[in-house]
Order: C-alpha cells, then structure tokens, then sequence
C-alpha cells in the first residue's frame, strides 16, 4: 500500500477514534500529513527498432501510468510525438513520415486514467501508445541519430483534506492542567505533480477571549519534473488539439479553499504564480464565524487545480544503403 495514503488513513482513524456521541475528545496529538507525487508519469519510452536503415519501418512506444491521486479524464488529457525530424505527411524522405495516412502527432487514452485504489486493490491504470513511421533518406553509407519526443499534457489536482483544532484559553488551560494534550491540525495530501501542505499559526489554535482568528500557510511545489500550465491553456478536444502556451499561460495554478465555519482572508486563493516552476509560500489570516466556547474541530479542504505536461526521449540510428 502506498505510504502516504497509509498514513492518511490512519490519521483519519485517529480523528474518528476522538469522536463518541457528538463529543470530541482532546486526547490525541496528531501531526501534518502532506506528501507530493508524480501525476501521470511516462514509465516507458522507447523505439524498435533502435537502429534502422533508410525507408525502414520502427514503431515508437510510450506507457503512461498515472502515478498520482486524481483521476484524469480523456477529454483533459493528450500525448504528443516531435521530434529532430519529424514530418508525417512528408512525401520527399527527408523526414519521419506516415505510409499509411493513419497516424497523428497527438493521441488520446480514450478512457479516464484512474489512479491506484488500494481499498478496491486496484493498481493504477496504465496504457502503451504507439505510432508506426518510415525511416528518412540517409546517404549511402552514412548514418545519423534522430530524436523522438513524447510528451503527456493533462489537467490534474492536489487536495489537502483535514481538521484544525480550536480552543478556548480556558479550555486549553483545563486540558493542561488534567494533563491532556492538545490537538494539532490533522491534514493529509493527495499525490501529484504539484506537492501542497498546509500548517497553522499557532497549531493547535487557541484564542484568547476576544480573539477569532489564526494564520493558515500553504506551500506549493512543482515536483513531478515537468511544467505547470493553467488549467485550459491546452485544447484536448480530438481533432482541434493546440498545446501552444504562451508565457502568462506558464507556472499557473489555481487554488480555491472550503472551509465550513471559516472565512479565508485574500492571498491563499485564485491564482497563483509560481515564478520560474519554483516553489511558493502563502501566507492568509482565517476568521472563526463563532468561536468555541470550550474546543472545537473545523474541517477544511485546500485543492490546487492546474495543467501539467511531461516529456521523455528516444534517439534511433538511421544508416543509408
């Protein structure tokens, strides 16, 4: 079972283990859960054969699992084929080009790419593309080196789910002085591209009489070895396919947050910006509705939506006879 999802749940059990007839016990002590992952991964890339002559046929493969927490959807999703020398209605041999009149540089999964469901024991899915080309001219007793490239461009999240824990001073006074100990925020991440955590200031939170806010801060980081793109910058629709990004299209994500109770002050939501891929920290106030009187767990759910493409290559020898 995956790691993350395992301590995941278990935080989950903790949480539940708490809570008896509607009364919430502060008895546990439980720690951020936050993991990062790689979304749709390329696990193979390759062509066969790996050395042809000029005219020759050789079949590119790329399988594509998706690694990650979300599903992906067939209309949120493409593979694409370039390349050093590719031109698939090429009629002179100068390029890599299509015979039959059947191939396309983009292609489609044609069904939603789940991820691994370890409560069903279902692994992730998985599929093998392929394109079939023929081989360039190369001079008679010569040989180059020609390059593929497969890249996967999809939409995909990254949730943190979780409670955070808020009580009164005295509250917190009386759990000290009968020896419990506090809670601490219980929040645990989906898996993807883009790795989000999420802390609270103080943690666990208590407030003073008058007082009726805390500080929430969230990380964001790209980690699936790819680039980030704003949700719908890509046309995925078969047939009119376009992944031309331009530069304000680049290293965007969007983050929205549900927090039942709560009100989220401006600078954690919308979209953000994460300059050059690199990570971002945000920071925001969080103002309780009505605060406890003793303690009190809020639930809360920050997602990151974005655009993610990855890209691996392959080199093919062409020899001229």
């Amino acid at each position: 079972m995956n790691k993350s999802i395992l301590f995941a749940t278990i935080a989950v059990l903790l949480v539940a283990g708490c809570t008896a007839g509607g009364v919430q016990w502060p008895f546990q002590q439980i720690t951020t859960t936050a993991v990062g992952g790689a979304g749709m991964v390329i696990t193979d890339f390759s062509v066969d054969p790996t050395s042809v002559y000029s005219n020759s046929n050789a079949r590119i493969m790329m399988t594509v699992s998706n690694k990650g927490g979300a599903a992906v959807p067939d209309t949120n999703s493409l593979v694409y084929l370039t390349g050093s020398a590719i031109s698939l209605s090429d009629t002179t041999g100068t390029y890599w080009h299509d015979t039959t009149g059947t191939e396309s540089i983009y292609k489609h999964f044609g069904k939603t790419m789940n991820p691994e469901d370890p409560v069903r024991g279902t692994p992730a899915d998985e599929k093998t593309i392929s394109w079939s080309l023929t081989a360039p001219n190369v001079t008679k007793g010569t040989t180059r080196n020609d390059i593929f490239i497969g890249r996967v461009y999809y939409d995909y999240q990254t949730t943190v789910t979780g409670t955070v824990w808020v009580y009164s001073q005295s509250e917190s006074d009386a759990s000290r002085a009968a020896g419990r100990t506090l809670n601490k925020a219980s929040l645990s991440s989906t898996s993807g591209p883009v790795a989000l955590t999420a802390k609270t200031s103080p943690d666990p939170i208590v407030l003073a009489t008058g007082e009726n806010s805390f500080t929430i801060t969230i990380k964001v980081s790209n980690v699936g070895s790819g680039a980030l793109y704003r949700t719908g910058a890509v046309t995925y629709t078969a047939g009119s396919e376009d992944i031309t990004l331009t530069t304000d299209e680049l290293n965007k994500i969007s983050i929205a947050i549900n927090a039942p109770g709560m009100t989220v002050g401006s600078g954690c939501t919308g979209e953000q910006e994460l300059v050059a891929g690199k990570d971002i920290t945000l920071s925001c106030d969080v103002t309780i509705a009505s605060p406890p009187t003793t303690f009190q767990g809020y639930p809360i759910t920050i997602t990151a939506t974005y655009g993610y493409n990855v890209e691996r290559t392959a080199t093919v020898m062409v020899s001229g006879r």
